[in-house]
């Protein structure tokens, strides 16, 4: 009988609270991709209508830029300083703000670095692949 009694009761509390409750809404799911995805060049009129030799000039004119030559997390001393700031005390809010700041440029700066290098690899890929189309230097 006790027993009934306190399930009842906490029916009734629980139908009493959900009625001064609102209920959460969640946003939607998104489907789309999260991450980056780059280009797809392809080539275009002007660009099949060039040579074996300015196709593998284009190339190599590409080359140097395909490569990332800002330091890596662990390298760069601006990241150390930064880490530093935020993990000692030394200056209470504003050493934290001001690496907190520096790390989340990097990482921008190191996002972009990314997109840019990805964009590159397609052209090279492109021009590539017009030049094995044409049976370039077989």
């Amino acid at each position: 009988m006790k027993l009934k009694v306190t399930l009842l009761v906490l029916v009734l509390l629980n139908v009493f609270y959900s009625l001064n409750s609102m209920a959460v809404i969640l946003p939607p799911v998104p489907t789309a991709p999260i991450y980056f995805e780059p280009p797809v060049v392809n080539a275009t009129s002007d660009i099949r209508q060039l040579s074996c030799v300015e196709l593998d000039n284009n190339i190599r004119t590409l080359h140097p830029y395909r490569y990332s030559y800002k330091p890596g997390f662990y390298q760069d001393d601006a990241n150390k300083v930064a880490t530093t700031l935020v993990v000692m005390d030394s200056i209470p809010i504003i050493g934290e703000l001001l690496g907190f700041s520096y790390l989340t440029y990097s990482a921008l700066v190191e996002e972009k670095e990314q997109r840019r290098t990805l964009v590159v690899e397609q052209e090279i890929a492109m021009f590539q692949q017009v030049k094995a189309e044409k049976h370039c230097f077989e």
